[in-house]
């Protein structure tokens, strides 16, 4: 099971996806147990091999990463993300956080595609 990692470089944390219900355990701290109705999971974790804090989305599979869901969870962690370093979703922030966004939802889309960027 791959785990993609991403890096918003100008945000303090990092993007793992998977396409997995693993916990990966042995990897991550904060992993939620997988719930059997969700297509998808986001959690705040620590990787606990390079002490480094980010966002781990995790898919049940590839067919459920679709647009809806990419969109969705792209939402859940950009929203994660401002939390993080103290910054409000509203209107005078909407521009940054759109953008943020749709970073997320480029990552999530070249896993689904499996077409990466450098």
């Amino acid at each position: 099971m791959k785990i993609h990692e991403f890096d918003p470089v100008i945000y303090p944390r990092k993007l793992w996806v998977a396409v997995s219900t693993d916990t990966f355990s042995d990897r991550f701290e904060g992993v939620s147990e997988w719930d059997d109705t969700a297509d998808a999971i986001v959690d705040c974790v620590r990787d606990k091999l390079r002490n480094l804090g980010g966002i781990l989305v995790r898919f049940e599979s590839k067919n459920a990463i679709t647009i809806a869901n990419i969109a969705h969870e792209s939402s859940h962690i950009a929203m994660n993300i401002f939390d993080y370093i103290g910054a409000k979703v509203d209107l005078a922030n909407q521009e940054t956080f759109s953008y943020l966004v749709g970073w997320v939802a480029d990552c999530i889309n070249q896993v689904r595609t499996g077409k990466f960027k450098d």
